[in-house]
This record gives C-alpha cells, structure tokens and sequence, in this order.
C-alpha cells in the first residue's frame, strides 16, 4: 500500500485527518455577513449568522471519520448534535459523489457512502469540498485501505 495521504493509520484503525478549508471558507463567510449586519445596523443578522458562524467553526473540529478493521465498520460523526454512525462492512454498498452548481461554478462537492440499514438504503456523508477530484482522491484511498484489508465486496 502507498503513503496515505488522507487518513493516518494507528494499527488496524484508519482515521481520516481533518478538512479545514471548506469549513473555514463556509465559516468566514458567515462572519463576515454577520459583520456587515453590523455596518448596516441590522443586528437580527448579525446575531443570527455569528451563532451559524461559530456553530460551523465548532463542527470542523467534531466531525469524525474512522475506518476500524478490527471491529469491521466505519465509525462516520459529523454534525454538532448528531450521534456516531456505526456501518459494519457487510453492509457498505458503494460511494456517491454529489456536486452541486450554481450559474456554472461548483459550490459543494461531497462524498457519500451508502449502506443498508434493515433492509432500507442510508446515506452518510464522509467528506466535503469544492472539487470532485479530491472526493475521488478520498474514495480511491478507501478502497486501497479496503483491498489491503481484503475485503470481498466491491467498491
């Protein structure tokens, strides 16, 4: 297996390094709104978009996205409020990668993974950003780790 690039390993368990700039890009936006609110003397926006904005800034830190060999799933936490994902490899379907245009620019670029979950397809997000190569980057990278690990399913 080659260097990783997006994830570190500690023994059977792989944990991806955390994204700053999509985070922080979406966070100093929403600041910088807020501060505007200011300047225009609308203070509704200002409080509403500072709480968004250190909502965001708080939610890089907790997102969390682990694949764990030895217990045979992936460990996905992302959000503030939301409870860890648990996806056991049986049930790992494939990945899906969402772009999202506005007016001919890329605005968001995700990488899902689906799974089943008794018997009914789910979706969990594992990583965001502005271009859809770094998403591939990501999920190639996933299935190295999974082909190292020899994992029967296709990906």
């Amino acid at each position: 297996m080659t260097a990783l690039k997006y994830f570190t390993q500690d023994r059977n368990r792989y944990i991806m390094k955390k994204e700053y700039v999509f985070g922080f890009i979406v966070s100093f936006g929403l600041a910088a709104i807020a501060i505007a609110g200011i300047w225009i003397n609308e203070l509704s926006i200002t409080w509403i978009l500072g709480i968004l904005s250190v909502l965001c800034f708080i939610s890089i830190w907790l997102k969390q996205v682990i694949i764990d060999l030895d217990k045979k799933e992936f460990v996905i936490k992302s959000g503030l409020i939301n409870a860890p994902v648990h996806i056991p490899l049986k049930d790992f379907q494939n990945f899906e990668l969402i772009r999202t245009k506005q007016y001919l620019i890329t605005i968001n670029t995700s990488l899902n993974i689906c799974y089943l979950k008794n018997g009914e397809e789910k979706y969990a997000i594992l990583s965001q950003g502005f271009t859809s190569s770094k998403m591939q980057n990501i999920a190639n990278e996933i299935d190295e780790i999974l082909s190292s690990y020899e994992y029967p399913g296709k990906i």
